[in-house]
């Protein structure tokens, strides 16, 4: 590859990384996205995905006492909110207050249930 495009790579990458199935992600990607990613360990595609999602849970139990009391009430339903943000909203923030600020905002303009409080 000639001109390599970060930008893209990175898109790419977190879109592959955030999806249920990281594999599955990879193969319906069209030919120059999946070039970006090529040769990819399938095993280790899948334990990065693993990572990021435990950061981005860890990320968010840490920066949001309400979260966290929403998966201690009611840990089925919060799972599959954060399932849903995990697969729906990029993994932008480094800080667990930022994670929080993104989840919230997602819970409001998506319609999830809401937390208890």
């Amino acid at each position: 590859m000639t001109n390599f495009d970060l930008e893209s790579y990175e898109r790419v990458m977190a879109s592959v990384l955030i999806a249920p199935d990281p594999i599955v992600a990879l193969d319906a990607l069209d030919a120059d996205e999946r070039a970006l990613l090529e040769p990819i360990d399938h095993d280790g595609l899948r334990m990065a995905a693993l990572l990021v999602a435990r950061l981005r849970f860890e990320r968010l139990m840490h920066g949001s006492a309400r979260a966290g009391e929403w998966f201690e009430s009611d840990p089925r339903a919060f799972t599959q909110a954060f399932k849903r943000y995990h697969a729906s909203v990029p993994p932008l923030s480094t800080f667990p207050l930022d994670e929080a600020r993104a989840f919230e905002a997602w819970v409001t303009s998506d319609g999830a249930p809401r937390s208890p409080a």
